[in-house]
């Protein structure tokens, strides 16, 4: 038995050439879409800072704030599984004094000069934050003065930690030194 071959009818084969032409399309969009992301698209990312001066001396300001914090760092002793009263009152006392710099640092960094209504906004929310971090130091002090040995908590932003937002912004403009301290000191 031999099988023959039935021709299309014109309407398949229009109903064919609909769909090649709907294929064509997406890829020529999706080609046009790589193209641009690798060829025409803006370098810098959403947190960057337009002005190198604003970046250089904020870098400056972080790095000296930095150095003020780590001489307060007091880890003679380790950890202390069991921290005395008199333990959680000098370490609530090192954290305020790191938090005092931190705000100074930030207040300072805050008042630098910005060309843009973009750049100032940007900074505006970057220094939101900071306060909002800040504000959880406090907190944290303040339990420990009443002897609560708790952990450190910081506020959440879009579900993960108020401390990586900042630390995004801090390395999107190349001011590293202006990161949150990865530890309370």
């Amino acid at each position: 038995m031999t099988a023959t071959l039935v021709p299309e009818s014109p309407a398949a084969e229009r109903g064919r050439r609909w769909v090649r032409v709907l294929l064509a399309f997406l890829v020529a969009a999706i080609v046009a879409m790589w193209v641009y992301a690798f060829v025409f698209a803006p370098k810098k990312g959403v947190y960057h800072i337009d002005s190198a001066q604003w970046r250089a001396d904020a870098e400056r300001i972080c790095k000296a704030a930095t150095e003020q914090r780590i001489a307060l760092a007091d880890t003679g002793g380790g950890f202390i599984a069991q921290p005395t009263h008199d333990d959680m009152l000098k370490r609530a006392g090192i954290v305020d004094q790191a938090t005092d710099i931190l705000e100074r640092m930030l207040d300072d960094v805050a008042a630098l000069p910005l060309d843009t209504d973009r750049d100032r906004q940007l900074v505006a929310v970057w220094e939101g934050y900071y306060r909002t971090l800040i504000a959880d130091r406090r907190a944290y002090t303040a339990r420990l003065r009443n002897f609560d040995n708790a952990p450190f908590r910081e506020a959440l932003v879009h579900g993960g930690p108020i401390s990586d937002v900042l630390t995004d912004f801090t390395s999107g403009n190349d001011i590293k030194s202006c990161a949150p301290p990865g530890e309370l000191g």
